[in-house]
């Protein structure tokens, strides 16, 4: 289990959202490759993630916000047209999922050249120490790891100043440490320039991470649109979505986390945990010192990293036993081992009655499942460790 610091705005939608000023409106109306729609707002310091399978014209439609690619209706950001502007001039930064960077120049070099192109630069030396690549400005980039030259991409975007930030994939080959540290200087950006982003990316655990709300595709009359959701709501309603598909096979159990909210009781630092109730349910996670007591606070699990239970366990390492009822089941594999994904709901999870009772899922082999026969609405208990994930 890992919690998440709603503080930072991680995983958790900000309640004063609807009361920022408008960074950009887009109501843009694609037909290469699919037919796509999407008009939305992204308010000051949001972060929003598009959520489809690849292929589906994710890239596509940044490359249309970003100015490369055709595209009708309107793109309005602070409030002036960006469509019918060259790329260059647009007020957008741009990380693609295969930055194209010069090999004859060294970082640093490269790094001045882009600030020498805009008329006002953007000052980005303070996120090349947290981004850890103070020690790689003398490199050229074919010297450079893919996760090490994603991250340069994204100072060269910043430097444009730009207050609508595109992303994508922007997160992907990096460990979770340069991940946390990518995060960290996203959102740093975004306050610096008072902007918000869009961002692409396939891991689930990611997305909870760092965005806010979701993008998801629905299809009318043969064309796709988007359509917004908090990001909670959205990653369940995705992954309801690949579930119910016909390439749902292609799945894995690896893929699914779920996210609930419990308010932080108490602190152990000795023992390295901090307790949350749910619903009049105890459970623990990482301890976490900036998580205020009595504060509401989102908690994030993988589904390959819990159990089922039929009676609570007797006391031992496993320290979070959920009450949970059944709704669903899923044939879902991990790998090339046989699964089942079991769809739960928290006992007593209405909380502080603003979030409805949360949605889990659990993966089992085949074999546990066959053992243990759950059934429908029947009630058990979600086993899983405080370490069950890592932030």
């Amino acid at each position: 289990m890992m919690a998440l610091n709603s503080d930072s705005s991680m995983g958790i939608s900000d309640p004063q959202c609807t009361s920022k000023p408008v960074v950009a409106h887009i109501e843009l109306n694609c037909s290469e490759p699919v037919t796509q729609q999407l008009d939305c707002q992204l308010k000051t310091l949001q972060i929003t993630v598009l959520l489809a399978p690849s292929g589906t014209g994710k890239s596509s439609l940044f490359n249309a916000i970003a100015g490369v690619a055709p595209a009708s209706g309107g793109l309005k950001v602070t409030g002036q047209q960006q469509l019918g502007m060259p790329a260059h001039k647009r007020r957008i930064a741009y990380v693609t999922q295969s930055p194209l960077l010069f090999d004859h120049l060294s970082i640093a070099a490269l790094l001045k050249l882009v600030a020498k192109q805009q008329a006002q630069p953007f000052d980005i030396s303070w996120a090349i120490d947290p981004l850890g690549l103070t020690d790689k400005l003398v490199y050229r980039a074919h010297q450079l790891s893919g996760g090490q030259r994603q991250r340069v991409a994204l100072l060269l975007a910043m430097i444009k100043g730009a207050p609508l930030l595109l992303l994508d994939e922007v997160l992907t080959g990096l460990d979770q440490l340069n991940k946390q540290a990518c995060i960290g200087v996203i959102k740093d950006y975004l306050c610096k320039v008072q902007g918000a982003a869009l961002l692409a990316c396939h891991q689930l655990d990611d997305v909870l991470a760092l965005a806010d709300s979701c993008l998801l595709q629905h299809t009318i009359n043969n064309s796709t649109q988007w359509q917004m959701f908090p990001v909670d709501e959205g990653v369940e309603r995705y992954q309801q979505q690949l579930l119910e598909s016909q390439s749902s096979e292609n799945i894995q159990g690896s893929q699914f986390t779920s996210m609930f909210y419990g308010q932080v009781h108490a602190h152990f630092p000795a023992l390295g945990l901090t307790e949350y109730h749910v619903g009049g349910q105890r459970c623990f996670a990482a301890y976490n010192s900036e998580h205020q007591i009595g504060r509401l606070q989102p908690l994030i699990l993988k589904a390959n990293r819990l159990g089922l239970s039929k009676i609570a366990l007797p006391e031992s390492s496993f320290v979070n036993q959920l009450k949970v009822r059944i709704t669903a089941f899923y044939p879902v594999n991990m790998g090339k081992e046989q699964g089942m994904l079991v769809k739960v709901r928290l006992a007593n999870s209405e909380q502080d009655g603003v979030h409805k009772p949360a949605s889990l899922h659990v993966w089992i082999t085949r074999l546990s499942f066959n053992q243990l026969q759950p059934k429908l609405d029947e009630t058990w208990y979600l086993i899983g460790k405080a370490d069950a994930l890592h932030g």
